[in-house]
């Protein structure tokens, strides 16, 4: 059976044993461990070769930029003008910097990684009581779908979880920065821009069960059809062109298909709103990341019946389910059942590490006979 690559294990053992004793011994956050990882996990997906799912054409956009994109164009794409650019412009920047300096393109995956991590992991520690579980619900599976595969999404996610400071201070053009700079990444940050006013949603269990109970119910509708006159008139051309491309694209424009991820998703719903009031009472800004987590739940049931959409348009606020909320509530909740949700989770992680090494890790090159690192 694959497995993933021993840089990998490292990783996983390594925070299994960190998040262990930060919660269990010394009940409080190390930002050591967090830098530690930080370091492993950069060098592992930034100097990757030939690894991850959208490795390939990346790779073959690199030397496209370089020749056939001037600065102007990325100016031009930058400020919304007329341009023939269908890549968002500080991705293709980035690209051409390091191109024209003759750097090779394991320098673009560095440079990527570096930035993402940065982002995420300081917003993590920021805003998790124990960074560590956060870490391993980042590296089990995100870790590998977005920052080394969807490169660029991972990207433009990182700076909305990053812009979760702003929302906090209620500093409005810091967080329409924000949005921007996400923009430039990757156009499905669009849909991260509420998330300045959701936050302000009064909810409780009962509220949060019927918003997601009205999701689901709403998915055969597909009353997202109704969006793309909507984004039309509120974004850039190539935002509300991506989106009614995918309306009724071939391979992804299809229903998720019902399995383990629903029942996954159920178990998180569950835990959500049990330990509500916990997260509330115990956890700094909780309403505001529950709120965050309910819509991104919501957006999934809302787009289930086209699966690009399902996965792509909540990946900002899906990040606070499982990275802010689920971490969270271990922290929040008495010890007993603290120890009964971490116990849960690490099962939930060990069955993730075999189940995505022997599949999507596989396909990806994430294991011990396909992973390539320029380092070694």
């Amino acid at each position: 059976m694959p497995i993933l690559h021993p840089v990998f294990i490292l990783i996983f053992l390594f925070l299994a044993v960190a998040s262990y004793l930060e919660i269990f011994f010394l009940q409080k956050k190390q930002s050591i461990f967090v830098w530690i990882t930080g370091i492993l996990v950069v060098l592992a997906v930034g100097f990757r070769i030939n690894v991850g799912a959208d490795y390939p054409v990346y790779k073959m956009l690199f030397s496209g930029f370089a020749i056939y994109t001037t600065y102007g164009d990325v100016l031009d794409k930058a400020l919304f003008r007329p341009n023939t650019e269908e890549i968002e412009w500080i991705f293709v920047l980035i690209n051409k910097l390091v191109f024209d300096f003759g750097f090779p393109f394991y320098i673009v995956t560095l440079i990527m990684a570096a930035i993402t991590v940065s982002l995420k992991f300081t917003a993590i520690y920021r805003n998790v009581g124990f960074p560590t579980l956060a870490l391993l619900f980042y590296f089990m599976p995100i870790m590998f779908f977005e920052d080394s595969g969807q490169m660029r999404q991972g990207l433009g996610i990182a700076v909305c979880v990053a812009s979760f400071k702003f929302i906090k201070e209620r500093n409005l053009p810091l967080f329409l920065l924000c949005i921007y700079i996400a923009l430039g990444f990757h156009k499905t940050a669009i849909i991260f821009l509420p998330a300045y006013w959701l936050v302000k949603i009064p909810l409780n269990s009962k509220r949060i069960f019927w918003i997601l109970v009205l999701a689901v119910l709403s998915s055969p509708f597909e009353l997202y059809r109704l969006g793309g006159e909507f984004f039309a008139t509120l974004s850039p051309k190539d935002v509300s062109g991506a989106y009614t491309g995918y309306l009724d694209d071939r391979y992804y424009g299809t229903q998720v298909e019902t399995g383990l991820n629903d029942i996954v998703k159920l178990i998180f719903i569950f835990i959500l709103i049990r330990y509500d009031k916990d997260g509330c009472e115990r956890v700094w800004w909780y309403e505001y990341m529950r709120n965050l987590a309910v819509f991104g739940m919501a957006l999934f049931y809302f787009f289930r019946s086209n699966e690009i959409f399902a996965i792509r348009l909540p990946g900002a606020y899906m990040f606070f389910v499982t990275m802010f909320c689920l971490s969270n509530l271990v922290y929040a909740v008495p010890k007993r059942p603290r120890q009964i949700l971490y116990l849960g989770f690490m099962a939930y992680f060990v069955a993730m590490f075999f189940y995505f090494g022997s599949g999507n890790g596989h396909r990806g090159g994430f294991t011990t006979e396909r992973y390539q690192n320029a380092l070694w």
